[in-house]
């Protein structure tokens, strides 16, 4: 005949297990929140031999990852970070390095 464990014996099992598990994630270091950054981001592109300059500016948006996009004051619509560096990259133009 096999042991069988009581309804009462695996709740206490499955208790203590669970109270281990807390215990060691309560033992572990607490990591402080990081600071809100500042959501205010300005990205200058400036040409030295045209003398153009192109001020991108990034308002929060309607989400925690987009952003209200303003070119030279004139509002682009709302996008991500990476769509932003996406165009400023097609906007630049294309040179031969000297490398």
């Amino acid at each position: 005949m096999t042991y069988r464990a009581s309804k009462k014996a695996r709740k206490l099992w499955s208790e203590r297990s669970h109270a281990a598990k807390e215990r060691k994630r309560l033992a572990q270091a607490i990591e402080p929140l990081p600071l809100l950054a500042d959501d205010h981001i300005t990205i200058e592109v400036r040409r030295k031999l045209t003398g153009e300059v192109a001020k991108f500016e990034l308002l929060p948006g309607n989400r925690c990852d987009n952003y209200s996009v303003y070119c030279n004051d004139k509002h682009l619509g709302i996008m991500g970070i990476t769509k932003v560096c996406a165009g400023i990259r097609k906007a630049l133009p294309r040179v031969q390095s000297n490398y």
